[in-house]
């Protein structure tokens, strides 16, 4: 790895190359402009001009975003990271696709709901869900609570639903924060849990490792803690939810996997209070 340990058969990558480089150096960039309200204010401006000069661009009908509501003849592809399935209007991943039609469709229901970390292209699909009174949290980024997800200052069974998308990953104690999420959610209530996942190993995991480079070689984003492995569920388990693994490809039908280009391979994590 870059000044620290050597190669271990559990890192997402063997060696820093040109390109990781790059995306730290562009991921400490954007937090740096961030931390700057009147540039933050030109990038988000600046961001959302792009989106909607591409959704103009690849406009069409062989994809739906059910996030947005656009219809584009394909979806983006980011150029640094090569990631593809990205709308060019609300930049929803495949992932966020897959969270909307499952809350559309009422398998996630629940009328009191704790997101944490809520990107604001779900905003537009919480207000199609009336129903529901979705209360957000974080500890950085602007929220209704702010939340250390491991020590939540919130009353026990309190909520029927919780969404936590590509957060785990970033908390160093995360059997903490599972049982954290069991404990303020409600007798039957489901936990709704999304990270970066590899199904054919355990997770990798190694807090000597700290420094951005080395944590993108490891465990694939400059901030991220772990990479996920098929002990997930078992975690989950041992904070005494009761589990489903479910991919986008056992959840819905191939036309809808293909039309909102969702990830077969993703894996989705119910867990439900008993």
């Amino acid at each position: 790895m870059a000044d620290g340990p050597g190669f271990s058969a559990g890192q997402v990558f063997e060696h820093p190359t040109v390109r990781l480089r790059a995306a730290v150096l562009l991921a400490r960039g954007i937090e740096w402009v961030l931390r700057h309200h009147r540039l933050a204010g030109l990038l988000y401006a600046g961001a959302d001009a792009n989106a909607r000069v591409s959704a103009v661009l690849l406009r069409g009908d062989a994809r739906e975003c059910p996030c947005c509501g656009g219809h584009f003849r394909r979806m983006s592809r980011r150029r640094l990271s090569g990631w593809g399935g990205i709308c060019p209007r609300c930049r929803s991943h495949p992932r966020h696709r897959a969270i909307a039609l499952l809350l559309a469709r009422g398998d996630v229901a629940g009328r009191r709901l704790l997101h944490f970390a809520p990107e604001p292209l779900f905003d537009p699909v919480f207000a199609r869900l009336t129903a529901i009174e979705r209360v957000t949290a974080d500890l950085h980024i602007p929220a209704h609570l702010r939340l250390d997800i491991t020590e939540m200052d919130l009353p026990d069974r309190s909520f029927e639903l919780i969404l936590c998308s590509h957060v785990l990953e970033h908390v160093p104690d995360d059997r903490a924060a599972m049982s954290e999420l069991y404990r303020v959610l409600s007798p039957g209530g489901l936990a709704l849990v999304l990270t970066p996942y590899r199904p054919d190993r355990p997770t990798y995991e190694d807090p000597s490792i700290t420094k951005p480079l080395d944590r993108m070689v490891a465990f694939g984003q400059q901030d991220h803690v772990r990479i996920y492995g098929n002990d997930l569920a078992d975690r989950l388990s041992g904070a005494g939810f009761e589990v489903d693994d479910r991919t986008p490809g056992e959840l819905f039908d191939a036309s809808t996997v293909e039309r909102c280009e969702l990830d077969v391979d993703e894996h989705l994590f119910l867990g439900r209070r008993p």
